[in-house]
């Protein structure tokens, strides 16, 4: 699926409201986990178009940062569920106009304090080897796929997570066979696990980062 601020709503009619300076209402931050995570995707669509100067594509970092409102409403528990965040990507694009036409500037302070793993610039990766390999594997091709679904802009950031997956796959395979846990539901259940803890880490490029320099 297509998210981001292409994937919710037209450059040009973001661009076109944010430009006219339209607040009809001042929104409030919903109280429906679905709507709460989708409205700050959204803001925080907004708030890097608006500092992109509302024209091209957003860099593969600051998607990052979108993305990852889906990633901790999906992460409430111990694992991450695909559904969960699969419904924040959808209703984004249902509230994007709403949200944009108001002052959605408002609603910054109230995501930050709603999802405070947003903040986090220098994440810290777990002690633990298997912990911290495979929740960098798991990220990286969370951010590869969801790159790769925003079109060719993105090929190269793509590529380059792909690469860096690869690399890590090479170490955290034989890591997770030592520890017994093989293809099927065993290993299934501890990728939503590792996924869950890793997109509280902070900002999903940040981590990757991290990663990059732990394993790349």
């Amino acid at each position: 699926m297509r998210v981001g601020v292409t994937g919710m709503t037209t450059g040009a009619t973001i661009a076109a409201l944010l430009a006219t300076g339209c607040a009809r209402e001042t929104p409030q931050l919903p109280t429906d986990p679905i709507d709460r995570a989708a409205t700050c995707g959204i803001v925080a669509a907004a708030t890097e178009r608006e500092a992109a100067g509302v024209k091209g594509d957003l860099s593969a970092e600051a998607q990052g940062r979108i993305f990852q409102y889906p990633l901790l409403a999906a992460s409430q528990g111990r694992a991450f569920d695909d559904a969960t965040a699969n419904a924040v990507f959808k209703r984004m694009p249902a509230l994007s106009d709403k949200v944009v036409a108001g002052k959605w500037q408002t609603l910054r302070p109230a995501c930050a304090a709603a999802y405070p793993a947003t903040r986090t610039t220098q994440p810290t990766l777990p002690s633990r080897p298997l912990d911290s390999m495979l929740q960098c594997y798991v990220m990286i091709d969370f951010m590869r796929k969801a790159l790769g679904n925003q079109g060719a802009a993105y090929n190269e950031a793509t590529l380059r997570y792909g690469l860096l997956g690869t690399k890590l796959d090479a170490k955290v395979s034989p890591a997770l066979a030592r520890a017994g846990i093989r293809n099927g539901t065993a290993l299934s259940r501890e990728r939503s696990e590792a996924l869950a803890a890793a997109a509280k880490l902070g900002q999903p490029a940040t981590v990757i980062d991290a990663c990059a320099k732990k394993y790349g």
